[in-house]
C-alpha cells in the first residue's frame, strides 16, 4: 500500500504552492471554452440504439428517427364553420412554415374514397386539400369526414367534435427555441379555440427545462451542503472553503472534458456534475481529519502538512481507484450515454483526487497553522467520545453481525425478483407538468400517438399474395379482432381500406371478390402512402393507449397489448404468413431488457473488479472479501427498499449500484488499512487493534458518509423522477454501507489470532 502514497507530489505541492495553484488555474481556464459549448440532449429517443429507433425499410418520414412529431388538437364550438376551419388551417400553416416541417397530415389533405357515378375515385377530404371556401365545400368536407372510417382517432377526435393535424419536423433545431415558437403561434389563436399541442418537441423542451433547472439547483445545494458539513465537522473557515474550491475545480475539469469530447448532457449524464462535487468532497475530509489530529505547536508547518497528507494519501488513491473502477464497469452498458457518464464522472473523480493531493496541501501551506484549541475540539467532540465508548463493545459482536447478514440476504433473495424496470418517459415527469397534462388530454380526446406497425410477409415472399381474396378476408378478420381491443384507437391496413372501397362502390363491407376494384384501390393506396410494393408484404398500423385511464401507454400496457396482438395474429393469419412488430413503444420495451442486462453485468463486474483490487492491495483474499461486505449489504438493503416501495430501475438508476460499489468500498478500505497497521504495531492484541482502528477511522467514515449522503439527498428534490430516484437509492445504499462499515465490519474483520 505504501506504493500508492504519492509522497513526492505532496512534498512538491507544499514546497511550491504557487506553481501548483497557477497550473490548476491554467487548466481551469482552458476548460472554460469547452464548458460553454456543452449542450443538453433532452430527446429521449436518442437513448435508443440507432438500429432499433429507425426503421430503415420504411419510406414514411413518420417512422424516421431523424424527425420529431408534433400533434395539434383543436376544439371549439365554431370550429366546423368556414371561419373556424380557416383559422385551424392558418394555425397549421404557420406552424409548418415556422418549424420548417417536412410533412403535414391534416383533415383537409387526407385522402378518402368517393363514388362518382359508376366509378370510385380517391379525393381529398376538402377541395384542393385546403380549408373549405364555400358552404358547399364545407358540407362536402363534413360529409366525407363523417363517412371515412379512418378519420376518427387520426385527424379528428373520437367523438368527431375536434380536429387534429400532425407535423413531421427535421431534428436539429433547439427544442426550447421550437417550443417558444409553438407557444407564440398558438397563443394568437387561443381566443377562439382550445388548442392542445403534444409530441416530441414540447416533451423534449420540457425535459430540457427540468434537466437544466435540476442540474443548476443541485450543484448549488450540494456546494452549500459541503460548506455546512465541513464547518460542522471542523469548525473552521479553511475547512469550509478549501474543499469547495477543490471540488468545483475538479467538476470544471470534468465538464471541460465532456465539452472537448463533443458529448452532451443527457438524462443519464446530467447527474455527473453534482455527483463529482459530492464524491470529490470526501477526500478532503480524510486529509483534514488527519491534519487536525495533533497541535502544530513546536512542529514545522510544512513538515506537518506533508506528514498528514501523505499518511492518508494511500487511502485517497485507493478510494479513487475503486470509485473509478466501479464507474468504468458501466462501459459494459449498451447505451452510449451511460458510457459517457462513466468516463466523464471518472475524469472528475480522478481530478478531485489529484487536486486533494496537490492543490489542497498547496493551499494549506499558505494558511496559518491550526490553533491547538481547534485540534483539541476536533479530537474531543461528540463523535470522537462516542466512538471511544462503543468501539470495544461493537468489535465483540461477531455473532449478532452474522445473524443480521443472514436475515438481510434471505429477505433480499425473496423480494429482489419483484423489482421492475421502467423505460416509459412519460412517468419521469411530475403529474402536474403541463406537457403531461396535454398528452393525457390528447389521449382522452383522440386516442394514442404511440404506433405499432405489424409487417406481414407472404410465404416465400410471393408477389401479389396479399391481393388474393381469401388472404384479404382472413387478414381483414384479424384486423377486426385487433380493433375490438379498447386500447386500439386507430387501425390502418390495406384490407381495411379495400373494405371501405367495397362499401363505397358496392354497398357491402369486406367484399374482396371484385379483383378489378382491388387492383384499382390498391394502386390508390400505394399512391396515397407514396410507396411501392409487389404486395408480397403489407403493414397493419395500430395506435395504442390506455383507454381505461385515458392516458399514454406505459411498459406494462405495451407488454399486454403486444401479447394480445401476437395471440390474434397466431390464431387468424393464413398459414405460412410471418410477421414482425415495430414501434417506439416496443423499442423502449426492448430497452428495458437491455437495461436489465446492463445492470446485472455491470454490477457483477464492479463487485468482481473491486474484490480483485482489494485482494491485491491487501495481499489477502480474506481482507478483499471483507471489503465487499458493506457493499453487498448496502445493495441488498436497497433492493429490499425498492421492492417494498415499488421503486423501479430506469435509465438513470441502473447506474446506482456501480456508483455505490465504487464509493461505498472507500470506508471499508480506510478501516481495513488502519486495522492492518494497528495489528502490525500490536501483534499480541488483534482485538485491541480493531478497536483502535474503529476509533481512529470511525470519525472520518461517519463524516464522509454524512457529507456524501447529505449532498446526494438533494437529488430527491429534483423535478425529474429518474434523478430523484437515483439520489434516493444511492443515499440509501451508501447509508446502509456506511452503517455496515461501522457496525458489522469491525466484528467480522476482527482477527482471533495474534498477528505475526
Amino acid at each position: 500500500m505504501n506504493r500508492l502514497k504519492p509522497a513526492f507530489l505532496v512534498r512538491f505541492s507544499v514546497e511550491h504552492p504557487w506553481t501548483i495553484i497557477l497550473v490548476a488555474v491554467l487548466i481551469s481556464t482552458l476548460a472554460i471554452f469547452p464548458i460553454t459549448q456543452l449542450k443538453i440532449e433532452p430527446d429521449v429517443e436518442s437513448l435508443l440504439p440507432r438500429d432499433s429507433s429507425e426503421n430503415e425499410e420504411s419510406e414514411d418520414l413518420e417512422y424516421s428517427a431523424d424527425f420529431d412529431r408534433l400533434a395539434v388538437l383543436v376544439e371549439g364550438k365554431d370550429l366546423f364553420t368556414l371561419e373556424g376551419l380557416d383559422r385551424f388551417s392558418d394555425l397549421v400553416s404557420r406552424l409548418k412554415e415556422e418549424l420548417e416541417a417536412e410533412k403535414v397530415i391534416d383533415p383537409f389533405s387526407m385522402i378518402t374514397l368517393e363514388q362518382a357515378g359508376s366509378r370510385i375515385r380517391a379525393i381529398t377530404m376538402s377541395a384542393g386539400g385546403r380549408a373549405p371556401k364555400t358552404p358547399e365545400d364545407l358540407a362536402a368536407f363534413i360529409r366525407r369526414l363523417d363517412n371515412d372510417p379512418f378519420s376518427r382517432g387520426l385527424v379528428s377526435s373520437r367523438d368527431g367534435k375536434a380536429l387534429t393535424a400532425y407535423l413531421l419536423i427535421p431534428k436539429g433545431r433547439p427544442y426550447l427555441e421550437q417550443d417558444k415558437v409553438i407557444r407564440s403561434i398558438t397563443e394568437t389563436f387561443k381566443d377562439s379555440m382550445k388548442i392542445t399541442v403534444t409530441g416530441s418537441i414540447p416533451f423534449s423542451a420540457e425535459t430540457e427545462r427540468y434537466l437544466t433547472r435540476d442540474a443548476l439547483r443541485l450543484m448549488a445545494l450540494v456546494a452549500a451542503t459541503i460548506l455546512f458539513s465541513y464547518y460542522l465537522g471542523f469548525r473552521s473557515r479553511r475547512a469550509m472553503i478549501l474543499p469547495v474550491i477543490l471540488v468545483i475545480t475538479g467538476t470544471a475539469w470534468s465538464l471541460g472534458f465532456m465539452g472537448l469530447m463533443g458529448w452532451k448532457l443527457s438524462m443519464v449524464s446530467i447527474v455527473s456534475p453534482p455527483l463529482v462535487l459530492t464524491l470529490g468532497s470526501s477526500y478532503s475530509i480524510h486529509i483534514l481529519n488527519e491534519y487536525y489530529q495533533f497541535p502544530m505547536t513546536g512542529i514545522n508547518k510544512q513538515k506537518r502538512i506533508i506528514e498528514a497528507v501523505t499518511s492518508v494519501s494511500g487511502t485517497i488513491v485507493m478510494a479513487s481507484i475503486t470509485t473509478i473502477t466501479g464507474l468504468l464497469c458501466l462501459l459494459l452498458a449498451s447505451m452510449p450515454q451511460t458510457r459517457q457518464f462513466a468516463v466523464s464522472t471518472s475524469v472528475g473523480v480522478a481530478a478531485t483526487a489529484l487536486l486533494s493531493l496537490s492543490l489542497f496541501p498547496a493551499f494549506l501551506s499558505l494558511q496559518k497553522p491550526v490553533a491547538e484549541i481547534k485540534t483539541q475540539r476536533v479530537n474531543s467532540d461528540i463523535l470522537s467520545r462516542g466512538l471511544k465508548k462503543i468501539a470495544p463493545a461493537l468489535v465483540r459482536q461477531r455473532w449478532p453481525a452474522l445473524f443480521i447478514l443472514i436475515v438481510l440476504f434471505t429477505v433480499f433473495a425473496i423480494l429482489s425478483p419483484g423489482i421492475d424496470y421502467n423505460t416509459n418517459p412519460v412517468s419521469y415527469f411530475p403529474d402536474k407538468s403541463d406537457v403531461i397534462g396535454e398528452l393525457k388530454s390528447f389521449s382522452r380526446e383522440v386516442g394514442g400517438m404511440d404506433e405499432i406497425t405489424i409487417r406481414l410477409t407472404a410465404p416465400g415472399a410471393q408477389p401479389n399474395y396479399f391481393l388474393q381474396t381469401e388472404v384479404l378476408d382472413k387478414i381483414y378478420g384479424a384486423g377486426v379482432k385487433i380493433a375490438e381491443n379498447p386500447d386500439i384507437s386507430h387501425l390502418m391496413s390495406l384490407p381495411a381500406y379495400l373494405s371501405f372501397a367495397s362499401e363505397t362502390a358496392l354497398g357491402r363491407k369486406a367484399d374482396f371478390s371484385n379483383r378489378g376494384l382491388n387492383l384499382l384501390v390498391s394502386r390508390m393506396f400505394l399512391a396515397a402512402s407514396k410507396t411501392e410494393s409487389d404486395f408480397s408484404s403489407i403493414n397493419l398500423t395500430v395506435r395504442i393507449y390506455n383507454s381505461f385511464e385515458g392516458r399514454p401507454i406505459d411498459e406494462g400496457d405495451t407488454k399486454r397489448i403486444s401479447a394480445d396482438l401476437e395471440r390474434i395474429l397466431q390464431e387468424n393469419l393464413p398459414e405460412g404468413v410471418s410477421w414482425e412488430m415495430d414501434g417506439l413503444s416496443l423499442d423502449f420495451l426492448e430497452l428495458s431488457s437491455i437495461m436489465r442486462r446492463d445492470f446485472l453485468v455491470s454490477t457483477l463486474a464492479a463487485l468482481f473488479a473491486i474484490g480483485i483490487i482489494c485482494t491485491l492491495a491487501f495481499k489477502s483474499l480474506k481482507r478483499g472479501l471483507l471489503a465487499l461486505i458493506p457493499l453487498i449489504t448496502g445493495i441488498a438493503a436497497t433492493f429490499i427498499f425498492m421492492s417494498i416501495f415499488h421503486i423501479p430501475l430506469d435509465m438513470t438508476t441502473i447506474m446506482m449500484s456501480c456508483v455505490a460499489i465504487g464509493v461505498g468500498v472507500d470506508d471499508a478500505i480506510h478501516f481495513l488499512l488502519r486495522q492492518r497497521s494497528e495489528e502490525l504495531s500490536d501483534p499480541e492484541n488483534p482485538e485491541n487493534a480493531a478497536v483502535k482502528a474503529l476509533i481512529h477511522t470511525g470519525r472520518p467514515i461517519i463524516l464522509t458518509t454524512l457529507s456524501i449522503v447529505l449532498g446526494l439527498a438533494w437529488f430527491t428534490l429534483a423535478g425529474f423522477r429518474p434523478i430523484r430516484y437515483f439520489g434516493l437509492l444511492i443515499v440509501f445504499t451508501l447509508t446502509a454501507a456506511g452503517l455496515s462499515t461501522i457496525l458489522l465490519l469491525p466484528p467480522l474483520a476482527r482477527s482471533r489470532k495474534k498477528t505475526l
